[in-house]
């Protein structure tokens, strides 16, 4: 069980920092207590280990821990990015009565992705799952002093929830249908089982998907989720919680194949990116708009997996992690030296210039421009669909979006200041902040090295051979310089909209394409419903509540009346006996 061993590290990290008196260090621990997962991976060897646990009937009960190359790859991601968040995190959780309960939770979170990177079957993955869900929770509300964390981790909750139950009733079939709860064996007898079954589990499974990695009509929590503090958005985003949906359709994708799911998957991720694309070009809250760009960025590794650009879909997956944690960790820079979370005040981002060139490799990586990973991710997905026009050609659109919006992002916070405070608080920031981001944006360059070998590296292992069994990672010429020119003039088109105010104004494009508020109209709406239901409900609940009261009431009352005749003397017994045969002899005489 090597894959279990990751988990000591953190495991003593927490419990060392729970009974440390000292409020410094934490952050320190927290970010030892990783490194050391980290150096132990390349121990971790491809193979499935199970571990008996119990037996339920006939069905017997393991953790089993699968290591892929992509759990690999997971693994890795998350371990590479997580001291880096940590660190990053020791100077903007800067209040020391904080430091203890943040990092507990943060290496929770961390553990439970962990687990759920080398699950082998849904026990160790619906266990992983939970935990996932409940450190969210906690992350997203963790300032549980202030009104909008703890709506917003409520929120989070509740959507993640109608996953939790979809996975525990998948699971459920799954055992009573296949007997094991094995990924691989499942996978294997897809054909010999019942197609009805097969169907209802993939459902409720790709349910449970759409809630985690905030699919339509299930996205807005995460937008709200920016509450929590921006170490935790840079987590969520990079490497944790949100990814864990599509790497569930990754390792159960022969199950969506065999079901047809795949076409759904496909039509709700095109959808949920155009919803996205079109949130993020008239939103100016600063995280809120990098959340945005994640929830498109999640629906087109959907949309590349479920086309059958399996190899692009894991490569957009992989390279995502770094710019993503990067731009997060931007803006909590900007608005720990401005004060500010709107774009159009929080600027003066040039007054730092590692710090501005750093957000600029994010930027230029996500807008897709060469050579940044960004480029060869986008490129990846776009040239393997180029067979199906109507697809490709609304991804071109979401990538001409893509461009603008981030442009939009930057050019904004790129502003010159007049604040001296704002400059100051830029050029002061310090190197455990600096150094995490100087290394994610070298990752998000180095990261485009490994385009020509990561079909190669998916297939050095066992298990998810229709990983890479579907169309090739590639591009051609012209399609990366058509792709170039169309990012090209939407980030002039931005520069031209923001910089020098040509072409429209900003203030029409505020109101622009699709607006958040109407689903979270919708969403209060079905709450209203559902409510009004509930009344319904409570008030025949009442009722009949009432009518069983009453004749429980009765009974009572009917037993103490009886009680009374039940003196012990003999003469008021007899009396009763005679007044009884009169009745009798009167009722006999007149019948």
């Amino acid at each position: 069980m090597q894959p279990l061993y990751l988990l000591l590290p953190l495991a003593v990290s927490i419990i060392i920092i729970a009974l440390l008196k000292n409020r410094k260090f934490p952050g320190i621990i927290a970010v030892l207590g990783s490194l050391v997962s980290l150096a132990m991976m390349p121990f971790v060897a491809y193979g499935t280990k199970s571990l008996p646990w119990f037996t339920v009937g006939t069905l017997s009960l393991t953790i089993t821990t699968l290591i892929t190359p992509i759990s690999y790859m997971l693994l890795a991601v998350i371990l590479f990015v997580s001291p880096l968040v940590f660190a990053y995190a020791t100077w903007y959780m800067d209040n020391p009565s904080e430091q203890r309960r943040f990092y507990i939770e943060m290496l929770a979170f961390e553990s439970a992705m962990l687990t759920f990177a080398f699950s082998g079957s849904f026990i160790t993955f619906a266990i992983a799952w939970g935990f996932l869900s409940l450190t969210s929770y906690l992350l997203i509300g963790f300032w549980n002093t202030k009104h909008g964390p703890i709506v917003a981790s409520r929120k989070a909750l509740t959507m993640v929830l109608i996953g939790d139950i979809a996975i525990l009733a998948a699971i459920g079939v799954m055992g009573s249908t296949f007997g094991t709860l094995d990924f691989a064996t499942i996978i294997n007898g897809l054909s010999s089982a019942p197609r009805g079954a097969v169907l209802l589990s993939a459902v409720l499974i790709a349910i449970a998907v759409f809630t985690k990695s905030a699919q339509f009509p299930f996205h807005e929590w995460l937008i709200d989720a920016m509450e929590g503090p921006t170490p935790v958005s840079a987590y969520l985003h990079s490497t944790t919680m949100v990814k864990a949906g599509v790497f569930s359709i990754l390792v159960l994708l022969p199950l969506f194949q065999y079901t047809g799911l795949t076409y759904v998957i496909l039509i709700i991720g095109i959808l949920t990116a155009a919803i996205a694309t079109l949130n993020a070009m008239r939103e100016f809250h600063i995280k809120k708009i990098i959340a945005y760009s994640t929830i498109q960025e999640l629906s087109l590794m959907m949309v590349a997996i479920a086309a059958g650009a399996v190899t692009a879909g894991i490569y957009f997956f992989f390279v995502q992690s770094f710019y993503k944690a990067l731009l997060f960790f931007s803006s909590g820079s900007a608005m720990k030296a401005t004060g500010e979370e709107d774009i159009r005040k929080a600027n003066g981002l040039h007054s730092n210039k590692l710090l501005f060139y750093s957000t600029l490799f994010g930027v230029l990586s996500l807008a897709g421009f060469i050579p940044f990973s960004g480029f060869f991710s986008s490129m990846g997905i776009s040239s393997s669909l180029t067979g199906n026009l109507p697809v490709y050609i609304i991804l071109s659109a979401i990538s001409f979006g893509t461009s603008f919006y981030i442009m939009r992002w930057f050019l904004y916070i790129a502003m010159p200041t007049t604040s001296d405070e704002a400059k100051i608080a830029y050029k002061t920031q310090p190197k455990r902040m600096m150094v995490p981001i100087a290394i994610l944006a070298i990752a998000t360059l180095a990261a485009s090295l490994l385009f020509t070998r990561f079909q190669s590296l998916m297939t050095n292992g066992p298990y998810y051979t229709y990983a890479v069994s579907g169309i090739p990672l590639s591009f051609s010429i012209t399609d990366a310089v058509s792709f170039i020119l169309l990012i090209s003039i939407a980030a002039i088109s931005a520069y031209l909209i923001y910089v020098k105010k040509r072409v429209v104004t900003s203030s029409k494009l505020s109101g622009f394409g699709y607006t958040a508020p109407a689903m979270n109209s919708f969403y209060m709406h079905f709450s209203y419903f559902t409510m009004d239901i509930a009344e319904g409900v409570a008030v025949f609940d009442t009722f009949l509540s009432d009518f069983f009261d009453g004749i429980g009431r009765f009974v009572i009352r009917s037993g103490y009346l009886i009680r009374r005749t039940s003196t012990g003397q003999i003469n008021y017994y007899a009396a009763i006996f005679v007044v009884a045969l009169v009745v009798l002899a009167a009722y006999a005489y007149l019948m």
